[in-house]
């Protein structure tokens, strides 16, 4: 039928309509050719008694899903996936039909041969997100080439494809081509939004797997659901792609008059051949490797004429495991090879190993495909924080981990078992844009962030994944291994030491190539740059707290204490953003790399202090290693000289002599959008010349005593990152380094009385900026008040405002924004450096490390301008941590800790509080469900949820696949009610917690499957 009239496709659709579902699919995991996220797409029903949904395979997926199909009547129901082809973009998924309660649904019939050109047709899904759309077309062509969708991602092939003037967009995926009779002759796949063309998959090799799914169903007793078994459909393959060509293209590949007659008198169900298939590539390693070259036409296959791919694929899929004769012309030579069938399911991995939080599987065949590389190689889906870090992106494979072969992912995991935390071993590795050299890299083993390796597999009868091993730290097996390598140093060692001996090298400090004749230098740059260092700073995907802009960062660090047993350095906090973090050291005056920790973030002004063991330096190491001095007083003004010192990314000095041009420039960063760490109320150095907005380092002055940190600072302009540096000044971080040496001595002393804090940090929780004296005239300042100021500082000739206070401080119930700061216990201030002043001299006497000392130190005396008149106020200063945030809590793959600094700092803060989303993770409940970052959770099935353990009382009783009503409030006070299905199998419920005694992170699962 040509064409129908109104009313016969208004009959058809109203019952068409109701077997088309919206498919809401998530991916939990990045696997094969797809990524972790969360889309819509159709489906439609192909058999209502068993419940069998047809759509595309890049729907159904081959990785780890989670799905949900939208009935026309909004009643959603779980799917699970059944089937997915390897090479064709076809699926199927089920539900259980007695579980729809509110709406009958029937089935659409396939017919693949009702498919002709010149009929009009009917594309019904879920077009651009709206629910259900209806698109009109007529079929133009029957034998389109397969369309190319990417060239690292799933691409069909070996199979014509329908195409139509119909333009479908994103959603439709899966949606049924249905002629007037109300049968489907296609599955709508793709498009081509620029010339308005549908591409859609005929349904021929459909019709034959839906037939053998039917078979997998055992119905269930009277009144109980049925049983699935896991589809065994054959399907076998060459792993060679061939396209059709026409017979004037295959004559000049070589074909001969005779083999063109034969081939024309050969007429498939009664219709004129038209052309050939020619093999376009074939997968190195493969079947037909070394015998089918590109170019080749095929000619028959075990005596048969074969010049379709249906044809084709019949003989294979009924062949699978044997050898099959095929005969093909290459030039003008007829050649015969028996090539054995490939079983495609045996190429397409059914399982993945979890490696801090990536994917690695064996290649598949759509990815050898698309490489031109075998297929079984250890290929990386996701790199994971383990892999990335060092440098192995997605797309690459594995060779070798610590010099042994990794040719599965089980060996791969074993061989990671063996290795203890921490370690760096070299890994071998290939990557597909370069794919004619190895690679080498160091991989840091991680077991602090992310739970063990574990691998997965599928099981298709329940439409899940689950776990069949996890690969535990093997510690006796470890041991052996480093005592074999132990023992092997040590004949190394003892070889060399004798060559040594035998040339009378000597064993002095010339022999380590850093110092040259070991003479002390005089020179104040290279005496300061045995003191410098380059801080790499790594942060896990699952530790990104308090809105770091970033996972990476470098920058300078200083070595501003050293002893026996603890190494203390000074950096700026746009390099150790955050406490979870891996940081490595690298020392300018040694060859030497050692692992960081942070012991303290100062919470308001721009810098860390991060400490290393001295213990794991050599001997030599430790000789030329030395800690800088630091002078603070007087600090530096205009017009001093100083030397701007730095080390490049190669770990060479560079210095700069330079002019301080104003020593007093009050800092203001504006908030960035995502609330995170910005330096207040500090007044930074500026110079003649430095070396860009990037290059950070120390000043120091004529005697190599450092006055200054050059630090690296962030800040966010027009929506972008933008860095510049500037002079931190001694006195600002001077006295923090005496007291992070006291605490770690402390704790040395005291091993277990950390007692859940680290360094107590005396703070108002007021960020002022400066207003000159000319301008507050203009707000009402009295002249008196403007001349002491003057008379007292003529140099900065400015007053303190209040800029905003922290919410839920004191501060914010004292002061007002635009207050005016005069005085602070009768002393008059104008500059931070004079609030910096009078905190230190007012908590005097306190016990530096003690939080009850501060916390009970008496009230402050402020003299404002406020409400437009001098007022005296009571201040209470308030103790914050020195390490800030220290626990995280990841919830359906949401991370979610307490309201931090700089979240409070924008001025608003829900009443009960709540506990705060950070980041959120691809292809969780959270993405799915659209619980993002920036919002507060207030409550969990009505219930509120003011801090981290509440929340965790009440999320304690929710099971696996359990829906959640979820309270939501955003930054912006918007507010909003989700509810949420959980996946405690793949988004379990954990937390990271810091040690404040050792500074590292733990992990805990709380609740999984």
């Amino acid at each position: 039928m040509a064409s129908g009239s109104d009313h016969s496709w208004q009959e058809t659709l109203k019952k068409v309509v109701p077997c088309v579902v919206v498919l809401k699919v998530t991916s939990a995991r990045s696997f094969d050719t797809e990524s972790a996220g969360s889309s819509f797409a159709t489906g439609f029903i192909v058999d209502k008694d068993k419940g069998l949904i047809l759509t595309n395979r890049h729907v159904v997926k081959p990785g780890p899903i989670t799905a949900e199909a939208v009935f026309l009547n909004r009643e959603e129901l779980p799917v699970y996936p059944l089937y997915r082809d390897p090479i064709h973009d076809f699926g199927f998924m089920r539900f259980d039909p007695g579980a729809l309660r509110f709406m009958e649904v029937g089935k659409v019939p396939l017919d693949p041969k009702a498919a002709q050109v010149g009929i009009e047709i009917r594309v019904v899904g879920n077009d651009s997100g709206e629910k259900i759309s209806i698109l009109a077309g007529t079929l133009a062509r029957l034998d389109r080439d397969a369309p190319t969708y990417s060239s690292r991602g799933f691409n069909d092939f070996n199979t014509f494809y329908l195409q139509a003037a119909s333009g479908t967009k994103g959603g439709s995926s899966g949606s049924p081509v249905i002629d007037v009779q109300g049968r489907a002759i296609g599955l709508n796949a793709g498009s081509k939004t620029k010339t308005a063309s549908a591409f859609f998959l005929p349904l021929d090799r459909v019709v034959r797997a839906l037939e053998i799914c039917k078979s997998c169903f055992e119905p269930g007793p009277s009144g109980s659901p049925g049983v699935w078994k896991a589809p065994d459909i054959p399907r076998g393959d060459l792993q060679a792609t061939f396209l059709f060509k026409g017979f004037d293209e295959v004559k000049r590949l070589g074909v001969k008059s005779d083999t063109e007659a034969m081939v024309r008198n050969h007429k498939r169900q009664k219709v004129e051949t038209v052309g050939m298939l020619v093999v376009d590539s074939r997968v190195p390693g493969g079947p037909s490797d070394g015998k089918l070259e590109p170019g080749d036409v095929l000619v028959e296959v075990n005596g048969k004429t074969v010049t379709h791919f249906i044809d084709l694929e019949d003989i294979l899929d009924n062949n699978v495991g044997n050898k099959v004769s095929v005969s093909i012309v290459r030039g003008s030579e007829m050649l015969a090879y028996e090539i054995r069938v490939e079983n495609l399911h045996e190429v397409t991995p059914n399982r993945f190993l979890e490696l801090s939080g990536g994917s690695i599987h064996a290649l598949s065949y759509q990815q050898a495909r698309n490489f031109s590389t075998p297929t079984g190689q250890v290929y990386v889906a996701d790199p994971g924080y383990m892999l990335s870090r060092a440098g192995i992106t997605k797309h690459s494979v594995i060779l070798t981990v610590k010099g042994k072969p990794t040719p599965d992912v089980e060996t791969l995991a074993e061989v990671l078992s063996t290795i203890p935390k921490g370690s760096q071993v070299p890994v071998q590795y290939r990557v597909f844009s370069d794919r004619f050299r190895k690679r080498q890299s160091l991989i840091y083993v991680d077991r602090k962030w992310y739970g063990p390796p574990t691998v997965w597999l599928r099981d298709d009868a329940a439409g899940s994944w689950h776990q069949v091993n996890r690969y535990l730290f093997d510690e006796e097996k470890s041991r052996k291994e480093l005592e074999a390598e132990a023992v092997h140093k040590t004949k190394k060692a003892k070889v060399a030491e004798n060559q040594a001996s035998n040339e009378g090298t000597g064993a002095g400090n010339a022999g380590n190539g850093v110092r040259g004749n070991g003479k002390v230098p005089e020179d104040p740059k290279e005496i300061i740059a045995a003191s410098l260092l380059l801080v790499d700073v790594e942060v896990p995907e699952v530790a990104l707290a308090d809105g770091v802009h970033s996972k990476s960062f470098t920058g300078n660090g200083v070595l501003v204490y050293q002893d026996e047993t603890t190494g203390l350095v000074l950096v700026d906090r746009n390099t150790v953003a955050i406490g979870p973090c891996d940081i490595r050291l690298s020392f300018c005056a040694y060859p030497a790399e050692l692992r960081g920790t942070v012991r303290f973030l100062h919470p308001l002004h721009n810098f860390a202090l991060v400490s290393y063991d001295p213990r794991e330096l050599n001997v030599d190491a430790r000789k030329v290693i030395k800690p800088c001095t630091i002078v603070s007083e007087p600090p530096l003004s205009r017009g001093d000289k100083v030397v701007l010192v730095g080390l490049s990314g190669a770990l060479r000095p560079t210095a700069r002599d330079a002019s301080v041009t104003n020593a007093t420039a009050a800092l203001s960063i504006v908030t960035s959008e995502i609330p995170r760490f910005h330096a207040v109320n500090e007044e930074v150095i500026e110079l003649d010349q430095d070396f860009g907005t990037s290059f950070s380092g120390v000043l120091i002055d004529e005697d190599s005593s450092v006055r200054a940190l050059w630090g690296s600072f962030s800040r966010q302009v027009a929506g972008e990152e933008r860095e510049f540096c500037a002079g931190i000044h001694s006195y600002t971080f001077s006295s923090w380094v005496d007291k992070t040496v006291l605490y770690l001595k402390r704790l040395e002393k005291n091993s277990g009385q950390a007692q859940g804090k680290s360094i107590p940090v005396p703070v108002m929780n007021v960020e002022f900026n400066t207003l000159l004296l000319s301008k507050a005239a203009n707000y009402g300042l009295s002249g008196e008040w403007i001349q002491r100021l003057a008379d007292y500082d003529g140099e900065r000739k400015q007053v303190l405002r209040v800029k905003s206070c922290v919410t839920g401080s004191n501060a914010k119930a004292t002061l007002n924004e635009g207050d005016m700061v005069l005085a602070v216990n009768d002393k008059l201030v104008s500059s931070f450096y004079d609030i910096r002043r009078m905190i230190d001299a007012h908590c005097e006497g306190c016990n530096p490390l003690s939080f009850s000392d501060m916390e009970e130190v008496k009230d402050m005396k402020l003299t404002t301008f406020k409400d437009g008149k001098i007022q005296d106020v009571s201040f209470k200063l308030e103790v914050v941590d020195g390490l800030g945030t220290d626990r995280l809590l990841h919830w359906a793959g949401a991370q979610i800790q307490d309201s931090y600094r700089a979240v409070k700092e924008r001025g608003f803060l829900p009443g009960n509080h709540g506990v705060y989303i950070s980041r959120w993770h691809h292809g969780s409940p959270s993405h799915r469900y659209g619980m993002y970052a920036l919002h507060w959770i207030l409550e969990v099935n009505g219930r509120p949820t003011p801090n981290l353990n509440a929340f965790l009382e009440e999320t304690a009783g929710l099971a696996h696949k359990s829906f959640v009503r979820v309270k939501l409030l955003h930054l912006d006070n918007k507010p909003k009610v989700i509810t949420l299905r959980l996946d405690l199998r793949f988004w379990p419920t954990w937390e990271l917690t810091l040690d404040h005694e050792t500074g590292q992170w733990s992990r805990e699962v709380i609740k999984s499957v």
